[in-house]
């Protein structure tokens, strides 16, 4: 059997994930010979260039903006990813609100607050282009993996700037058979990921300038909405030597303050969610399916322009007119 005997489902449904920003220690690579002793297929100055590090400022202050997230580039033109909860105080004015069409620049929309993003040492002003309601997006408080699974803590951004061409990370296509939550009070059940995936996560934590974690996700559920870095062991020692995985492996990530909205990629250097909260080594990430599934369509409507395509042959998708619930 691959996994522990012992190993119980429902016990999951009491470990509660604690929403970014939760400081933790340690466990980070901070330079390209450490993530390069790991093997993946990507470079330091790959992750860092396709990064972003988010930050706020009051209008009526001089001091240095605060630092509040990460995010990730995924298109030429600075299409880019990030959590809802780091760009909430922009939304303020349109929690009840769900939009694939109706830009909101965060430079303009807080009377006392403004957003800008940092990318290989420049600032830029975003505005969001498409998002949820508040309610579908977040929760105040502790946060379960099923609460995690069933909140779509997630938003598309865009940086502003004229004739920029940016480095960004190329989303591969995925299987038509990918399925959405059909109700908010659809069933779930959380399984191990066989075998263990592998992954980094990049981004920005409080007092280094860059930075990225590794370790393994271990669960996910059906319908590949989420995964998780769970701090136990529930593998079996044998399945582990047999899938090249060390028995010693310490379990979970560490997922630093302010890394929430970090790209979270595989060694093949495949992007595969994002992630959105964290507590001690356990981590819950959002998949790129379910962000990709919630706004975009592969299906143009008249008129419409590819936002991006899906590697490898270039599939195009759109930004979809209507929100998949």
């Amino acid at each position: 059997m691959g996994f522990r005997r012992i190993f119980k489902p429902f016990v999951l449904i009491f470990l509660l994930f604690y929403p970014l920003p939760a400081s933790t220690h340690g466990g980070l690579l901070t330079d390209a010979k450490e993530l390069q002793a790991q093997g993946p297929a990507f470079t330091w100055d790959h992750a860092r260039s396709r990064s972003l590090k988010i930050v706020v400022q009051r209008k009526d202050a001089n001091g240095p903006p605060a630092l509040i997230g990460s995010g990730f580039i995924i298109s030429p033109d600075g299409l880019f990813v990030t959590a809802y909860h780091v760009m909430k105080y922009c939304l303020e004015n349109n929690r009840t609100r769900r939009s694939v069409s109706a830009a909101v620049d965060c430079s303009l929309e807080h009377p006392n607050i403004e957003y800008r993003a940092l990318n290989n040492g420049v600032e830029y002003e975003i505005e969001l282009v498409a998002y949820l309601t508040s309610e579908e997006s977040t929760k105040s408080g502790k946060q379960s993996p099923e609460e995690t699974i069933k909140l779509k803590d997630f938003v598309i951004g865009r940086l502003k700037g004229p004739n920029v061409r940016f480095d960004y990370w190329k989303l591969h296509d995925f299987g038509q058979d990918f399925h959405d939550q059909a109700a908010p009070s659809a069933s779930l059940e959380l399984k191990p990921l066989m075998p263990p995936k592998k992954v980094f996560i990049a981004g920005y934590p409080e007092g280094t300038d860059f930075a990225i974690a590794d370790g393994f996700l271990n669960l996910t559920e059906d319908r590949r909405r989420a995964y998780f870095a769970w701090n136990h062991e529930i593998y079996d020692p044998r399945f582990l030597a047999a899938n090249n995985i060390p028995a010693s492996t310490v379990w979970g990530i560490r997922v630093e303050n302010h890394m929430s909205g970090g790209a979270v990629i595989d060694k093949s250097g495949s992007v595969i969610g994002i992630v959105v909260n964290s507590g001690g080594r356990a981590a819950g990430v959002l998949s790129i399916e379910n962000l990709l599934g919630t706004f975009f369509s592969r299906l143009p409507q008249p008129g419409s322009r590819p936002a991006l395509s899906l590697a490898p042959a270039g599939v195009p998708l759109y930004l979809g007119h209507t929100i998949s619930h």
